[in-house]
């Protein structure tokens, strides 16, 4: 079974702009910037989970950011993005995190006939 993969812009892996671009919108959301930067399970869940929000949103929205790119400062650019993908979709980018914390006690299992 092959691994399931986070399809970022392939730009990401060779343009300085994007690669900070990415960057910007993480910080913009509080999360982590890169894997090796998450120091405990917490940090990885949230890394994981904004990097699919911000995958997603540069795919749906692809024309919007590639217009902005290397004409305006990633930092702003991520700004910019964030709210104009909030006024158009109505969401953020990255959405709250689920808690799987908080779900009360866990279910019993059923008992097995015989």
């Amino acid at each position: 079974m092959e691994e399931s993969k986070i399809l970022m812009p392939a730009e990401c892996d060779y343009d300085p702009w994007v690669a900070a671009f990415v960057c910007e919108m993480h910080m913009f959301f509080g999360a982590p910037v890169s894997n090796s930067e998450c120091k405990n399970k917490t940090d990885k869940l949230l890394y994981i989970w904004s990097l699919v929000g911000i995958a997603n949103a540069l795919r749906v929205e692809e024309c919007m950011w590639k217009a902005m790119k290397d004409r305006i400062d990633p930092k702003k650019a991520a700004e910019k993005f964030c709210r104009w993908f909030w006024i158009r979709h109505g969401k953020m980018i990255v959405e709250d995190s689920p808690s799987f914390s908080d779900r009360g006690p866990a279910p019993k299992a059923l008992p097995i006939k015989k």
